[in-house]
């Protein structure tokens, strides 16, 4: 950390601010006495803290990367200016506390000097007041700066303005540019800052300064204007990073201060070299390696001749590895591999790799947490080091927030206080997270989901199965992650086996760098192409009964098989389950999982099947099977949907390529609902068509996704209404972090559903017996605790919601619902007994007394 070079002196508080009366910042009672924090102090803390993040993170790097990215002709002027911009935040985003009302209300202040209530400035807020004694300071100082033109000199206004917003919302969520200027603009405000050019004493303003306040925003969208699209993306992001820091800053100086606790971790970065060393004396590895030095096929590749998996794994690695070398500037690499083919450690080993010297983190993001789940139990049996495992932290609203090993007191107040400050600002080395929680870092508007955005500064990302975001949005991820990515210093591995060209759908090209050259090479070798069959002898008379699928699967099943039935509605699949159940011909056993059962009813299910231990059995399942389980089955029947998710289907069959697989595909349900608004949807796309059959057949998904990319462009980069591409950029232009974060949301908000927890004994597959209605109260008693510190009560919830889970459902929301407790939306029925036929619900039961499931 070089701590010891200062990029900048921060002003001193008493160069911009002569107060007459004592300004606290915050107050606290300890044994029976109030100690209060002076303004001074909390800005020294501040200052602090931001110097620590700032150059443990190196962010100078990320200022100036801003800094040549806006177009000014003079680039060392524009970051001094940003640098000064970023550093005075800490200086001025507190000094509003001067507020008499806020002294008097909040801080119990009743010194005799201190003025009556400042004019337009009625209550206790202080964040406002901030932003116009910052934006009168740096309005002055740009007035006499001469490296900047007259247009310049605008644009840098409406810089400075926007960095004035962030000050005005550090105790509050981002929302818009627009709504800073309506406020500023409000006969309340109004009021106020003509009271503060009219005042010889502190606060107040430059007289020159008020005219400016209120015209800034009357030019602002012409001056706006001078900014091109890719200066307003940077900007968007680089100003999440001052949120993200200001706010860091700020929580954990007012941490030291209420709760005696000083953090110095403030941004733990990976020693990669242990884990690379620990990697590399890995089995798996060191059979790479001696395949590398043995019988790699560097040049002129011809693999047909391959017929061990293991050696075409290596083979794949290893290509991917070169051309990774090739390019370590850029950004951006897409991962295209077969299924089977060993893409997960492929990216384990390049992320490594790309952390090199300068890597500070690793975020594994997967697109469901039995995906994450699944992962961290992979790393932690490759990495068997307590010092490295610990390192790993799964970051969901299902795992318990973690506790570093260095913090042994449990009963001590930090104990909860360091836990919880890790987990809000994203302080781990190593994060397994999903696509919706790493999309919130990225792009979602509250306060919350920016705190550890500055945490991404130079990390790896590896996203797993772009394919499961939603389409309509695809451009905006590509060109959004490509920015983000320039600005921050990632580096971003994206990785499918279906992985859609994203590139083709943006206006620069060649920005991703393709790391399997010939991907060809291994979609059609025998050993992924054949692994399994496909028949669609199913499809041939277009929609069939339930009837006449269950004959077939009894005209054809074998002994000791295991088959896989997939549907894209659970009644669907809950009807063919009973059916099956019923056959006198169906001898083996039978089992169902959808969407409808808890996590503890899934892992009881597919366990046993992964272990090898069940080897008869069909297994009727709904699209929840295709979310990262890891399971092989020899046979799969599947009602067709769309292209992506029958390669995903496929790879749950002969995952091991050392049997033959096989799959048939059916049409019962329409598939159009319940994908409506994708645009992969259309009948053309999908496997009635047997074009599609054979894109799928042959691995040709570029052919599929072409198709697609011209149905995207037509109506959506091509349309300029509210769905269009352009609103999109218009919002980024305003700054408008609460409409692009309903734009960026990955899974809409299901305000037709609700949760209830069904009270039942389990015994869990480690022999712990879990009790439903202990596990409530215990959650209950938790939330309802008004005298548990904060801090230990967001700690232990988060613990009670882990064991809560395996007794939550999803159903329709429904006001006539019977049960027995309730929680804000959250319902609980004590006997849940009642509603489980041979440990698994039933819904029909449950449905009596008013809970309707979600149809798919």
């Amino acid at each position: 950390m070089k701590m010891e070079k200062n990029i900048l002196p921060f002003i001193e508080l008493e160069d911009i601010a002569s107060f007459n009366y004592p300004v606290y910042a915050h107050m606290k009672e300890k044994d029976g006495i109030t100690i209060y924090e002076t303004l001074e102090e909390h800005t020294n803390r501040c200052k602090y803290y931001f110097k620590r993040i700032f150059y443990q993170k190196e962010l100078d790097c990320v200022v100036r990367r801003f800094s040549e990215a806006l177009e000014f002709k003079n680039k060392k002027a524009v970051y001094r200016w940003m640098i000064k911009l970023l550093w005075q935040m800490i200086i001025f985003h507190d000094i509003g506390k001067c507020n008499p009302n806020f002294q008097r209300k909040k801080m119990k202040n009743n010194d005799d000097s201190i003025p009556e209530s400042l004019k337009g400035l009625s209550g206790t807020e202080h964040s406002f007041l901030s932003s116009i004694l910052y934006l009168d300071y740096f309005f002055d100082l740009l007035e006499k700066e001469e490296a900047f033109e007259k247009k310049e000199k605008k644009k840098m206004m409406v810089i400075i303005w926007e960095h004035a917003y962030i000050i005005s919302r550090h105790h509050s969520d981002l929302e818009s540019l627009n709504s800073y200027a309506e406020c500023t603009d409000s006969p309340e405000k109004r009021e106020l800052i003509h009271f503060l050019s009219d005042q010889n004493k502190f606060p107040k303003i430059q007289k020159q300064n008020e005219k400016n306040i209120f015209n800034v925003f009357k030019k602002h969208y012409s001056a706006k204007k001078n900014f091109e699209k890719e200066e307003n993306i940077q900007k968007y992001f680089y100003y999440r990073l001052t949120y993200s820091l200001l706010v860091a800053s700020d929580y954990h100086a007012t941490t030291e201060f209420m709760q005696d606790m000083k953090k110095d971790d403030l941004a733990d970065g990976l020693s990669i070299a242990e884990y690379e060393e620990s990697y590399k004396n890995s089995d798996i590895s060191k059979s790479i390696r001696n395949y590398e030095h043995t019988k790699y096929i560097e040049k002129d590749k011809y693999l047909e001749s391959i017929t061990d998996m293991n050696e075409l794994r290596s083979e794949l690695f290893l290509d991917a590895e070169k051309e990774l070398n090739k390019h370590l500037d850029n950004e951006l690499f897409f991962l295209e591999a077969p299924t089977g083919s060993g893409k997960s450690n492929t990216a384990l080993q390049l992320s490594f790799h790309l952390m090199g010297e300068h890597g500070k983190k690793l975020f594994y993001i997967y697109p469901f947490n039995t995906l994450v789940e699944q992962n961290m139990k992979t790393l932690s049996e490759l990495f068997k080091d307590k010092k490295l495992q610990n390192q790993i932290v799964v970051v969901n609203s299902l795992t318990p927030i973690t506790v570093k090993e260095n913090i042994k007191n449990e009963d001590s107040t930090n104990y909860y206080q360091e836990a919880l400050l890790d987990r809000q600002f994203l302080n781990y080395p190593m994060i397994l997270s999903t696509h919706v929680s790493f999309f919130n870092v990225l792009f979602g508007s509250k306060k919350e989901d920016i705190f550890g955005f500055y945490q991404l500064t130079d990390s790896v990302i590896v996203l797993d199965e772009i394919q499961s975001y939603r389409n309509y949005i695809w451009t905006e991820i590509i060109t959004m992650l490509k920015y983000c990515a320039s600005l921050m210093g990632m580096k971003i591995i994206i990785m499918s086996a279906t992985l859609p060209n994203l590139e083709v759908l943006t206006d620069e090209k060649n920005q991703v760098v393709h790391l399997m050259q010939n991907r060809n090479l291994y979609f059609e070798h025998p050993i992924f192409k054949n692994r399994v069959k496909i028949s669609y002898e199913l499809l041939e008379d277009d929609k069939i009964t339930y009837e006449k699928l269950l004959q077939h699967i009894i005209e054809n099943k074998e002994k000791q098989q295991k088959i896989l039935v997939e549907f894209i509605k659970k009644d669907s699949a809950y009807t063919f389950y009973q059916m099956l159940i019923e056959s006198k011909e169906i001898e083996c056993d039978v089992k169902c999982i959808t969407g409808d059962d808890s996590i503890y009813e899934r892992e009881k299910i597919l366990n046993p099947i992964k272990s090898g231990e069940m080897k008869d059995l069909i297994l009727v399942a709904t699209q929840v099977i295709e979310a990262g389980v890891d399971i092989d089955m020899d046979v799969g029947y599947k009602n067709v949907s769309l292209l992506d998710s029958e390669e995903q289907f496929l790879g749950r069959i002969n995952r091991s390529c050392k049997r033959k697989g096989k799959a048939y595909f059916f049409y019962i349900d329409s598939w159009e609902k319940i994908y409506q608004k994708d645009f992969r949807k259309n009948r053309e796309f999908t496997l009635c068509e047997r074009n599609m059959q054979q894109i799928l057949e042959n691995k040709h998904f570029y052919d599929y996704y072409n198709q697609v990319f011209k149905l995207l462009r037509k109506n959506l980069n091509e349309n300029t209404d509210g769905k269009g591409i352009e609103d999109f950029w218009n919002n980024i232009n305003k700054l408008n972090f609460s409409e692009i974060a309903k734009r960026m949301q990955l899974i809409d908000d299901n305000s037709w559903s609700m949760d209830i927890v069904l009270c039942r004994r389990l015994e869990l597959e480690d022999g712990t017996v879990l009790d439903g209605e202990e596990v409530w109260n215990e959650y209950k008693n938790i939330l309802e605790d008004s005298d548990m510190e904060y801090a230990k009560k967001q700690i232990k919830l988060s613990v009670a919601r882990s064991n809560l889970k395996y007794f939550t459902y999803r159903i329709k929301k429904n006001s006539d619902l019977i049960y027995n407790d309730i929680l804000g939306e959250l319902r609980c029925i004590y006997d849940g007994e009642q509603y489980f036929e041979n440990g698994k619900l039933n819904k029909k039961l449950l449905e009596q007394s008013g809970g309707v499931f979600i149809d798919i």
